[in-house]
């Protein structure tokens, strides 16, 4: 029996033991129209790429040149996620992201450029802004003739959002002025519309609180940008310092409500993350195109590097894991695009995933190539850098991961305190109570639920994740029981519960993705099959490791070890002049 309490997200209701199979099987399936037209856009984009942009030169003179831009814009990219109404193109969110795809395989700076604009910094006003915003802003947006960026960091305050400091102050004529500044923003010295986070004051209770609001703020109103920072990659893209001082910005310019802002700046981060994880799978597939066509022509003792096995280890890896990024970014884009409504779990997994698997396979594509990768004259070099910020941006994945575990352990912790209180109650809590026990009894003592739509072929793979999900239904009830409200301080624990979490969802989207391609295409998809098991047995290892390790690890004498460090403010030991 389903608890009642049970998210419609699938991954949060993998916490309580539950595996809603029709939300991931079958495999999405894209509309033809589109696809189609997805198809033509990247034709185009191919075209344009292969003779106007070069990666090397951009990265050399840390600058897009204005004629690609241009190019793009006339292209219409700066408006494929808005819809035609307002002059975009209108794509699904598989679709833009198929795009951020391409994007990403071409040169990691313009990929940047596009989805800060798109993916962040206007998607605040297609989530949460209003007919006369949209009327007003979109058609501008979509043909470049107005670049986008989202201001949101803070000189003190990165993760944590909540604890910005630029204020909005309420003016008689119902404007506000905006005074603060913002640092590290992408497109900010191209950018002529800035999604603008603010403290102002609202009544609450009685009680004048600050909240975060949003508002739309274009740089005719007094926006002034910093010089450009010089960075260790994406050296193209634009990232500069915002100054408000007294900007004067009318009241239809808030987007959503007054002190409804933290909402709007989530809403955005977590539809964003899915572009970022898109191009982080293009540059994978480029770092191993290119590091095939190395081993597979470099000779060394009388043979090609690629016969060894060491290398063939490489190139294996990283296929599987760029298999699973692929397989995890669109079954969560067509979740969305069916309209599912929380997915805030799933985008952050692919954004913390997609990264790794991009810092791993880049590091593994130079190491392939070895001393001509450190050079300067190849690519490798350039796309580690450009690899890097990946783990930083829109959360980092230290942050991620510790949402990821509270996000899913909140329904879990919220389902004990009320069971705590029927058992107080018994006649009032009878209902959830039962739900409880009979759920508990299903989950762990029959072996959970089982898949009944994935292929025969796979059914070892099915069995690993059907098997994991009430073991870590189980451990996250103990967790929380042990930990109570200081849950929200134990990063270890919550670091292997958001580990387990992405390994099981990167399982189930391989399981899906392959179930279906056997399907349609029989022994044609052998090649995507081995992908499936290899990947599912390796995830299904760790998650085992990780489970084992809630009970068995060394977590207090790592934090002592830090603090060993902490108190002599260096590594303190030197193994000649200690004896």
């Amino acid at each position: 029996m389903a608890d009642p309490g049970v998210p419609s997200s699938f991954s949060k209701s993998l916490f309580f033991g539950h595996i809603p199979e029709s939300m991931v099987i079958p495999y999405p399936h894209y509309d033809s129209t589109e696809k189609e037209n997805v198809r033509l856009i990247l034709d185009a984009w191919r075209k344009f790429a292969a003779n106007e942009i070069d990666p090397k030169k951009i990265d050399d003179e840390a600058k897009i040149p204005e004629k690609v831009l241009q190019g793009m814009k006339e292209m219409g990219l700066f408006g494929l996620a808005i819809p035609e109404a307002y002059g975009g193109l209108g794509l699904s969110v598989t679709g833009y992201a198929r795009c951020m795809q391409e994007f990403g395989g071409v040169d990691g700076s313009v990929a940047v450029t596009v989805g800060a604009h798109q993916s962040i910094g206007c998607k605040g006003l297609l989530l949460y802004g209003n007919e006369e915003q949209k009327k007003r802003y979109l058609p501008k947006l979509a043909s470049g003739e107005m670049v986008a960026a989202f201001a949101l960091t803070e000189p003190g305050s990165g993760s944590d959002a909540a604890s910005i400091k630029t204020r909005a102050l309420p003016q008689p004529d119902g404007s506000f002025l905006i005074t603060g500044s913002k640092i590290w923003i992408t497109n900010g010295g191209i950018a002529d519309f800035f999604t603008v986070f603010a403290q102002s004051e609202i009544e609450k209770d009685g009680q004048k609180k600050d909240r975060i609001t949003a508002f739309i703020v274009e740089r005719k109103m007094g926006v002034t940008s910093g010089p450009e920072e010089h960075k260790l990659g994406i050296k193209g893209s634009s990232t500069t310092s915002l100054y408000f001082d007294n900007v004067r910005v009318p009241p239809e310019n808030v987007l959503g409500q007054v002190g409804g802002g933290f909402k709007v700046a989530m809403g955005i981060l977590n539809n964003g993350r899915l572009g970022l994880a898109a191009g982080a799978v293009g540059a994978a597939k480029t770092l191993i195109k290119l590091a095939i066509a190395h081993a597979t022509s470099r000779r060394q003792f009388g043979r090609n590097i690629s016969e060894f096995g060491l290398i063939k280890d490489k190139i294996g890896r990283m296929m599987m894991e760029c298999y699973a990024a692929e397989s995890m970014v669109y079954l969560t884009t067509g979740l969305i695009d069916r309209g599912v409504e929380d997915y805030s779990v799933e985008s952050a997994a692919c954004k913390v995933f997609g990264s790794e698997m991009l810092w791993r396979v880049v590091n593994e594509s130079l190491q392939i190539a070895a001393g001509l990768g450190y050079m300067k004259e190849y690519p490798y070099e350039r796309l580690l850098r450009d690899a890097r910020i990946n783990l930083i941006f829109e959360g980092t994945n230290e942050v991620l991961r510790c949402f990821i575990a509270l996000t899913g352990m909140q329904g879990p912790g919220d389902r004990l305190a009320k069971l705590a209180d029927a058992i107080k109650y018994p006649l009032k809590g009878y209902g959830l109570a039962v739900d409880f026990v009979v759920d508990k009894i299903m989950t762990q003592y029959y072996g959970g639920e089982r898949l009944d739509q994935m292929h025969p072929l796979l059914k070892k793979e099915a069995v690993l994740f059907e098997d994991w999900v009430p073991e870590l239904a189980k451990n996250v009830e103990k967790t929380l029981r042990k930990h109570g409200r200081n849950i929200s301080e134990m990063q270890y624990v919550q670091r292997r519960v958001a580990d387990i979490i992405i390994d099981l969802y990167s399982m189930i989207g391989c399981v899906s993705r392959a179930t279906a391609s056997l399907k349609a295409r029989g022994p044609g998809a052998e090649g995507e099959a081995k992908l499936c098991r290899a990947i599912c047995g390796q995830a299904a290892h760790r998650v085992k490791r990780n489970i084992r390790m809630m009970d068995d690890n060394d977590d207090e004498l790592i934090k002592s070890i830090a603090k060993d460090a902490y108190d002599a403010m260096q590594y303190p030991y030197d193994v000649v002049f200690s004896q």
